[in-house]
């Protein structure tokens, strides 16, 4: 059970859909997409910007704002708890 003390658990706060009670709207690629999950990875953002396409995971990068603290980049094989009007930006690196 979320401490509803703790900043952004409290009744009606925009962290109701990411823990469950429904989904959030995230910005991908200046894009709004609805998520229903409490986190989201690497690879999920980048699918949601480029839905099938190939790339090179290394040098592809996720940057995110307006999350849980302050602005970060999201590498391979992580994930992030995602809020409402949480924003991605997704740069491709493409496979050679």
């Amino acid at each position: 059970m979320p401490d509803v003390n703790q900043p952004g658990h409290g009744p009606g706060s925009s962290d109701d859909a990411a823990r469950g009670s429904g989904t959030v709207t995230i910005i991908v690629n200046t894009r709004p997409r609805e998520w229903a999950e409490k986190k989201i990875t690497f690879e999920q953002v980048v699918d949601l910007a480029y839905p099938g396409q190939p790339y090179d995971p290394q040098g592809t990068t996720v940057e995110y704002s307006r999350g849980h603290g302050p602005d970060h980049s999201l590498r391979p094989g992580g994930s992030v708890e995602v809020k409402d009007g949480m924003i991605f930006d997704v740069q491709l690196a493409l496979r050679s």
